[in-house]
């Protein structure tokens, strides 16, 4: 003998009244699971095929800074897979400790930093020598303007051209940033540093001050 249960709308009220949360649950995790394999799926741009631009204390929209970025990759690096700019501010109890992660790792390439975090990082190494590409012109930039970016390294006792201050790339008010006490400076083993080059020349000589 069979006992049949029928199917009735108050079954049915209770199934789902003591049994949502495990509906819920279910969707969580197959949205979980589809960002998941999203993730490990979507192509990742090696970094010979990408720059990255790190501002810090820039309250630029996002919107201003894509259409630098894309405006950079079309004009002079089509190539490339990724051209994109990343703000972000340094709190006072995190903040230091966030940049030096970024930087040990070599997360990006081109960085606009304050002076004092230009100075300290700079110091010990983090940056690109830029006074070779200064000198043969591939970073065409006036040399009465760099005063702000040498820097004595800490092991060598040797003094180098580790940044382009940005005082006078006035530009870059009209994006949000404020470039005054902010140096331009290239992180050593970005994996990208020829087309780094060509970024940073990019800003120096379209943002700068129509007097320069």
């Amino acid at each position: 003998m069979t006992l049949q249960m029928p199917i009735t709308k108050r079954r049915i009220s209770n199934h789902f009244h003591y049994g949502t949360w495990k509906y819920i649950l279910l969707i969580v995790l197959v949205l979980f699971g589809w960002n998941l394999i999203y993730t490990m799926t979507r192509y990742q741009p090696p970094e010979s095929m990408r720059v990255e631009f790190y501002v810090e204390g820039a309250t630029a929209s996002d919107e201003a800074l894509a259409q630098l970025t894309a405006s950079i990759h079309d004009e002079i690096m089509p190539e490339m897979d990724l051209v994109e700019a990343t703000t972000f501010i340094l709190d006072e109890q995190y903040g230091d400790m966030m940049l030096t992660v970024w930087i040990s790792a070599s997360q990006g390439d081109v960085y606009m930093l304050s002076a004092d975090n230009f100075e300290r990082y700079a110091a010990s190494g983090a940056f690109v020598d830029l006074q070779s590409v200064v000198d043969d012109h591939t970073l065409m930039v006036d040399p009465d303007t760099l005063q702000g970016g040498y820097v004595k390294e800490t092991d060598s006792g040797e003094t180098k051209l580790y940044g382009i201050p940005a005082d006078l790339l006035t530009g870059f008010w009209d994006l949000g940033i404020k470039p005054e006490n902010k140096v331009l400076c290239i992180l050593f083993n970005s994996g990208n540093e020829e087309y780094s080059v060509k970024f940073l020349n990019y800003l120096v000589n379209h943002l700068q001050s129509e007097s320069q």
